[in-house]
């Protein structure tokens, strides 16, 4: 089984267990459609605010503004021989960009996290939204309808 490591903001309504048993939820579910191409140790996600996200994303991005989700697949140098499978990698998510986007759709903030972990998950496996023509946002509401949660259009 995966360890996930949850750090960081409390997000209301949604547990550090209830965050990690959906994670792994995502993770079984993409096992199951053939999407992880290895057995996964471990995965980080660290939930920030906007201060420390905007940060996160100016270092990495070079864009002097905050965003949902910043994803750091882990570089396979670092997998523990010792242990069965590698690592994932970190998942970063801005509590606050996520609270805003989803009173913008109307759900839970418990549901936006949800559909932002999924994202991050995707992108830690190697896809890109910016990029693919759209592979990325198909395989993301396939995923989401295998998890139960409600479709709506692709995060950009």
């Amino acid at each position: 089984m995966t360890h996930v490591e949850v750090t960081g903001e409390a997000v209301p309504r949604f547990s550090r267990r209830e965050i990690a048993a959906y994670t792994r939820k995502v993770l079984l579910t993409l096992e199951k459609m053939e999407r992880i191409p290895d057995e996964l140790s471990e995965v980080s996600i660290a939930f920030v605010d906007d201060e420390a996200m905007t940060g996160l994303n100016r270092k990495f991005r070079h864009k002097a503004r905050t965003t949902d989700v910043l994803t750091f697949p882990a570089d396979d140098s670092y997998a523990d021989p010792a242990q069965k499978g590698r690592p994932l990698g970190d998942i970063v998510i801005s509590v606050d960009q996520a609270r805003r986007q989803a009173a913008g759709e109307k759900h839970p903030l418990a549901t936006e996290i949800r559909y932002l972990i999924l994202h991050g998950i995707l992108h830690a496996l190697g896809h890109d939204h910016e990029s693919d023509n759209g592979e990325m946002n198909a395989l993301e509401v396939e995923a989401r309808r295998l998890v139960g949660l409600e479709l709506k259009t692709g995060h950009t």
